[in-house]
């Protein structure tokens, strides 16, 4: 992301008053870079965030997680580019459903290819091998709260846009 007001004003990096906010500026334009080019690569993040929430030892991916500080994980993502926002949130909606249905009775209890169908159902995208990952890993109510607030998130961010 080129960080300039307008085309006649100083790069913001220029404008940084101290040695703190342009490593702070510079960080935040290498992680918006990154978006650019690879938006799902907010995904990796907000899973392996989610699994740290939980206290999981495991990561979501063998792919390194973004650099991303703790503001970045606010569930309104507004400082995403709208393609990485809305990868997430849809990541996000699969997570809630897997982390809804899973534990209940009925749907745990289901044969694994039926199981698939009534996700499919719900026309999920999160790869089958995920969301089992995220049953087993990510279900604790720091979680479960970060996932259902990101979906709530994009939905008042829908409504008033």
């Amino acid at each position: 992301m080129n960080l300039v007001d307008h085309k006649h004003a100083a790069p913001l990096f220029d404008l940084a008053t101290d040695g703190a906010c342009r490593d702070l500026l510079t960080h935040h334009s290498a992680v918006l870079d990154t978006l650019k080019s690879t938006p799902e690569a907010l995904v990796h993040a907000a899973a392996a965030h989610c699994a740290s929430l939980a206290a999981s030892a495991t990561d979501f991916t063998s792919e390194p997680a973004l650099p991303l500080r703790a503001y970045h994980f606010d569930p309104f993502f507004l400082w995403a580019p709208s393609c990485a926002r809305a990868a997430v949130v849809a990541w996000a909606r699969d997570a809630l459903i897997v982390e809804l249905a899973g534990p209940i009775a009925p749907f745990s209890e289901l044969p694994l290819d039926c199981a698939g169908d009534v996700l499919e159902y719900f026309e999920m995208e999160m790869p089958r091998a995920e969301s089992q990952h995220l049953v087993a890993h990510c279900l604790s109510p720091e979680a479960y709260a970060w996932v259902r607030a990101v979906v709530m998130a994009a939905v008042m961010v829908r409504i008033l846009c």
